[in-house]
């Protein structure tokens, strides 16, 4: 009995053009997942390097704000001078926290007075001192990318 041609593909082509079928999807689907990291990044922004303050938010005399995130502490000295000083320790970067004697340093014990003078601890140099500007709308900038010398006082209006 003679053989009869079976008509359509045979099995062995089925499997190679199904293979190369999810070849083909599996790299789509890659590239498509590359496409779409692309459209949406992920963005860590970072704290930003300078703040705005309204002047009628300034504390009063003798007192100062803490200003947590930007790792400030302002300072109204008399009714004529305002400082900004930061709070990141000069020896490895922790952020200081305020005591009775000045700021102290969590991380290795650093201790500065309440200037921002080393007073204890492996901190080579003082906190620095910040620059403040005034901007329109009874506002100050505070720049914390910008040290001062120690002791350099805003003068407030």
């Amino acid at each position: 009995m003679p053989k009869e041609k079976k008509e359509g593909k045979s099995r062995r082509e089925l499997i190679t053009m199904g293979s190369a079928f999810a070849v083909m999807g599996i790299a789509a689907a890659g590239t498509g997942g590359a496409l779409f990291k692309y459209m949406f990044p992920v963005v860590s922004y970072g704290t930003p390097q300078k703040f705005l303050v309204p002047v009628a938010d300034l504390p009063d005399v003798g007192d100062e704000l803490i200003f947590e995130d930007m790792k400030v502490v302002l300072r109204r000295q008399s009714e004529s001078e305002i400082a900004a000083i930061s709070l990141v320790c000069t020896h490895l970067g922790c952020t200081v926290n305020r005591v009775e004697t000045g700021f102290q340093c969590p991380c290795h014990g650093s201790q500065y007075d309440t200037d921002g003078l080393v007073v204890g601890g492996p901190a080579p140099k003082t906190l620095a001192w910040l620059e403040i500007k005034s901007v329109p709308g009874g506002q100050l900038e505070i720049d914390t990318a910008t040290s001062l010398p120690e002791g350099t006082f805003f003068p407030a209006a």
